[in-house]
This record gives C-alpha cells, sequence and structure tokens, in this order.
C-alpha cells in the first residue's frame, strides 16, 4: 500500500515502511532504492540458498551513490527485533546481522544500504567455514581478459589439490574462487591450507603474490587469502555493487567466465533475466564440500593460526 511518505511492503510476513522509493540511488543509470529492493525481491530465492545463516557486513550511502558512505558491521539499534544477531569479536564486540530472511536486506537498503558483505560461515557452523575463499585482484592496468586467464590457472593448482572450485565476479575488477569445504575445521585451518595453496600458485606463477601493500604488489596478481581469517567477509554471492550501473557479484560457470570481457554486463537490470535463463551457476556446490588438503602444518592443527 502507498502513503504520502512512502510504501508499505509485506515480505516474509513482517511490515516494512519504505520512504522515498524513487529516490535515485546510483545516479548515472537513474536506478531507485525501489528497484534496488525489486532486485533483491526477484532474486531472492538464490541469495537465501547461498546467504541464509551468514553473518552480514553492509555498505552504505544515504544520500545514493557519489554522496558520502561508510562500511557498518553492527546492525543499528533501532532495527527489528526479527532480525536475528550475532555478537562477536576477538578485541571488540560486534553485532553482527545473520540473514534470516530477506526482508532484513530490505531493511537495510532502506536505510542507505548498497553493498551487502557476507563471512564464509553459516548457522549452525558459525565457527568453522563452509567456504574457503580467495579474492583475486589484478595489477593496475590488466584486463579482466588477463584476470580470468590467471583465475584458470590457479584453478588448476587448486584442483590438483583436491578441491571443487566456483568463481565469481567481484562486481567490480577482480574474480573470487571458492571452494567448498566440510565446516569441521577452525578459521586458522582453513586460512593455513589457503595460503598453502597460494604459495603453490606463486611458485609456478611469479607474477603473482600474497602481499596486499600496494606499493609491494605494483604489476603483480594479489591472492587475498584474508577474507579466510575471523570475521572477514567477501561480497555476497547476487549481491549489488556501489558502482554506477549496480554490478553484481556474479556466479557463474567456468565456460560462461570464458566467455565474458566485461564483468558490469552482470548488473541489477541483466541479472534476473540471465538466472533464469541459465540458472544458478553454483546450485550443487555444497554437494562438494571436501576436507581440507595435507599442508606443512596441518597434521597439528592448534599451529596453523
Amino acid at each position: 500500500m502507498t502513503d504520502s511518505s512512502g510504501i508499505t511492503l509485506h515480505v516474509d510476513g513482517y511490515e516494512l515502511h519504505i520512504t522515498h522509493p524513487g529516490k535515485i540511488m546510483f545516479p548515472e543509470t537513474g536506478i531507485t532504492k525501489m528497484d534496488l529492493i525489486n532486485y533483491y525481491l526477484e532474486m531472492r530465492s538464490f541469495i537465501m540458498f547461498h546467504n541464509e545463516g551468514r553473518p552480514v557486513v553492509f555498505v552504505r550511502y544515504p544520500h545514493g551513490l557519489g554522496s558520502y558512505s561508510f562500511f557498518q558491521k553492527n546492525l543499528p539499534p533501532r532495527a527489528p527485533e526479527w532480525m536475528e544477531t550475532l555478537e562477536a569479536g576477538k578485541h571488540k564486540i560486534t553485532r553482527y546481522f545473520i540473514l534470516n530472511h530477506i526482508a532484513g536486506l530490505i531493511w537495510l537498503i532502506q536505510m542507505g544500504t548498497l553493498e551487502f558483505h557476507v563471512m564464509g560461515t553459516r548457522k549452525p557452523h558459525l565457527w568453522h567455514p563452509d567456504l574457503m575463499v580467495f579474492d583475486l585482484d589484478p595489477p593496475e592496468g590488466a584486463s579482466f581478459s588477463e584476470i580470468r586467464d590467471f583465475a584458470l590457472t590457479f584453478r588448476s593448482v587448486i584442483e590438483e589439490a583436491g578441491y571443487r572450485i566456483y568463481a565469481k565476479t567481484s562486481g567490480k575488477k577482480g574474480i573470487h574462487l571458492v571452494c567448498p569445504v566440510k565446516p569441521q575445521y577452525e578459521t586458522g585451518q582453513v586460512l593455513a591450507a589457503a595460503r598453502d595453496l597460494a604459495e603453490r600458485m606463486i611458485a609456478r606463477y611469479p607474477g603473482a603474490t600474497l602481499d596486499v601493500r600496494k606499493e609491494k604488489r605494483k604489476g603483480k596478481f594479489l591472492i587475498d587469502i584474508y577474507r579466510n581469517r575471523a570475521f572477514q567477509t567477501f561480497s555476497m554471492p547476487y549481491g549489488t555493487r556501489a558502482t554506477p550501473e549496480a554490478a553484481v557479484s556474479m556466479p557463474l560457470k567456468w565456460d560462461e567466465l570464458l566467455r565474458i570481457n566485461d564483468p558490469h554486463v552482470f548488473n541489477l537490470r541483466t541479472v534476473p533475466e540471465w538466472v533464469n535463463k541459465h540458472g544458478d551457476a553454483w546450485k550443487d556446490i555444497y554437494q562438494h564440500a571436501t576436507g581440507l588438503h595435507t599442508y606443512p602444518g596441518s597434521e597439528n592443527p592448534e599451529k596453523t593460526v
């Protein structure tokens, strides 16, 4: 229903009041708050399949893309009580939102959120990752085809260790490689396994690095394994990014990845039709969870921190 100050939506049995639904959130493409909400409602089954039960952090642009923004970990105190939370943290307790209903994402969009990032853990195994993530970031000036070819090479290294590997665009310049793992390991063990695989890749491909410092990785492909640290996140599968066209972090089959040269073709306006036609490229990901491979120190897991 509508009123003079906005509209009221009923989602998952909850009532959400949306103010200024026609507010432009992506000025270059004219995408409104309601366009963004409708995308998440249309994609709800795919988003919930991959992200339900995961702690979520988010990036807010209260006045739309191009205005000031901030990365937020704590769920605002005024959030509805039905939005599930997890209070956790190493040094400072954070009140994380656990995705339990698509309505929670809609409420955060009402608060100006344009991006969502999730952890590689999910209920009921919040302390044991079910995903091992590699965030591949190209050097300045590299084309998407170059980062794609780098990902293909790294794929062979990871598969040699016995994993099933899945790819998605980051929604910006990079590619995320994701391996499903059995949720029976500590985060330190998963991080150590990821480091071992990255080091195998660097030995084979000297143009890669683990060093996140920009001055140390000029001209090199960064393999960011640190998404696997406790409480770290990566862009939500099928989630929008704060780019002019509202690009989507898009799960793809490997043959689909090979056919694209611009990852931004996957955006708020194009993804629903693509997925309705081609299906979910990651639909079987959780059926292929494996144990961690043997790596130096794996026989002594308390040291793999």
